[in-house]
This record gives C-alpha cells, structure tokens and sequence, in this order.
C-alpha cells in the first residue's frame, strides 16, 4: 500500500511539471535546495537530483525534489545544468544516455 501510494503521487507531481516544461530564462540561477531524501528502497536505486521546472505564469524556475531511480541498463544518468546564453540562464534537464 505504501508503494502504491508513493507511485501514485509521483505519477501526480511528474504529470504536473510536465505542463510547466517549457525553457525559460532568467538572469540569475536560482539558490539550490537541499532536501531531505526519502529512505532508500533498495541497493539497486540511485538518486536523481530534481530538475529545475520553468513555471511560465511567474517567469522563474522551481526545484524539483529528485526521486530514487533504478538505472536503466547500459545507460548513464547526466545531471541537468544551467546554460548561460545571451538571454540570459536556462536550465538543461537532466536525462539517461548510452
């Protein structure tokens, strides 16, 4: 029930953030969070910080809390970073590569 639960709301959280995906800029990266981690659920999950989300109505990013993840096989999770561009900052997200 618990994991039930806890997928339910993740599936929640991640259908809305991806409404407020789309790349913004701002003039300065926003200061980082730290958040405490959830326990563990095995030895085979890592941990993927959360990404940065745009959200268009307030034109600023919101840090995501990041979630434990079991990699996907033969693949490398590469952590999302600020870009800087002549407009200004954009976060680029972090996703899993060959």
């Amino acid at each position: 029930m618990k994991k039930l639960i806890y997928l339910v709301s993740l599936a929640g959280i991640l259908l809305i953030m991806s409404g407020c995906t789309a790349t913004g800029y701002v003039s300065d990266e926003p200061a980082y969070i730290e958040y405490s981690r959830p326990e563990r659920p095995s030895n085979m999950h890592v941990w993927i910080d959360g990404d940065w989300i745009y959200n268009r109505q307030n034109h600023n990013y919101v840090q995501g809390r990041g979630s434990w993840q079991v990699p996907r096989q033969g693949r490398t999770y590469v952590r999302g970073n600020w870009q800087k561009t002549a407009q200004g900052h954009h976060w680029q997200s972090g996703h899993w590569q060959k």
